[in-house]
């Protein structure tokens, strides 16, 4: 299947045509709480890496018994995300699914998508301990979403798993991205960007995006010699966010780092993501603080910006 059939693919669940489709889920995402159809600028910018969560908790229950009042902020719903972005100039999302508040239910975000044609692309999350994982992919890229997230809790037993063996076979097959969230917590392996790199050699057409740089602080050139490394596998992007986790305002100490990503990858597989609304948990972090930080003070041509802010996540998750 050719990307161009799968995104067709995609538009025309249950035999619906495109427009059908999007006018039944504009009528079930405004009943749900994420607001009216609106479509984005042809190439405006783009934020790789933003949450979302709201709606009505029957359509979008929470796992675990957890209610709006266990979120922090309790809200933060498609319409706050169209306006927070578009005040600093973005146009596009990548919105990124929560699995601590959903699980693998990603359907809030593909709804958002479907009513917001050519704003949102949707990673979403899928179960490795799951024997029909596969099927869980194609069902989800039915409904729109264009990656996975895994969360890198073990990553030496990927190795060895016939279920991850299987997720990532199956994203290569579907022109699917995974997204691994790596190192963000005591409980996930220190060797991750080595089973990493093991994964990317046993299946080097799978596209790869790590997200917040996969939690490499700055200095730590151990770490970093590693992440560079995985330049060698060309599938393999960077997400340049979350930068709460690396330093404050106005994220200074993140530029050796940023300059070494460019000379190992380009800025062509780097993209900036803001992690929102969790970066402004942490004061003074804010949204408009951490697109300056590309946008303005990161020492960066105008092509680098542009990959950073705009072409690299197009390409990756916009199909542009």
């Amino acid at each position: 299947m050719t990307q161009g059939e799968g995104r067709a693919g995609a538009r025309e669940a249950g035999g619906l045509d495109r427009r059908s489709l999007l006018k039944g889920a504009a009528a079930l995402a405004v009943a749900g709480g994420i607001g009216s159809g609106a479509r984005a600028a042809p190439g405006g910018l783009i934020d790789a890496h933003s949450h979302s969560w709201g709606g009505d908790p029957a359509r979008y229950p929470m796992v675990n018994g957890q209610t709006a009042r266990d979120r922090d902020p309790p809200d933060y719903d498609i319409d706050t995300v169209l306006a927070r972005e578009m005040a600093i100039g973005v146009a596009r999302v990548v919105l990124v699914q929560h699995i601590g508040y959903f699980g693998f239910d990603s359907s809030y975000l593909t709804d958002a998508a479907r009513v917001h044609p050519g704003t949102f692309a949707v990673v979403g999350a899928v179960d490795d301990r799951r024997a029909d994982a596969a099927e869980a992919m194609r069902a989800a890229k039915a409904t729109g979403v264009k990656g996975f997230r895994l969360r890198g809790v073990d990553t030496r037993s990927w190795l060895a798993s016939p279920v991850m063996a299987t997720i990532w076979a199956t994203a290569a097959e579907e022109d699917l991205v995974l997204c691994p969230l790596l190192r963000d917590s005591p409980d996930m392996s220190d060797d991750a960007l080595l089973h990493m790199a093991e994964m990317c050699r046993r299946y080097p057409a799978t596209s790869v995006c790590l997200d917040h740089m996969a939690h490499v602080m700055p200095g730590d050139t151990r770490q970093l010699d590693r992440l560079l490394a995985l330049s060698a596998f060309p599938g393999v992007t960077v997400k340049v966010s979350g930068l709460n986790k690396f330093d404050t305002p106005p994220y200074d100490r993140v530029i050796p780092q940023l300059v070494a990503l460019i000379a190992a990858f380009g800025a062509g597989r780097l993209m900036w993501g803001s992690d929102m609304p969790v970066l402004e948990r942490e004061p003074p972090n804010t949204l408009q603080a951490a697109f300056d930080f590309i946008a303005r003070r990161a020492p960066l041509d105008d092509g680098q910006r542009d990959f950073l802010l705009r072409g690299t996540a197009e390409r990756v998750f916009f199909g542009g």
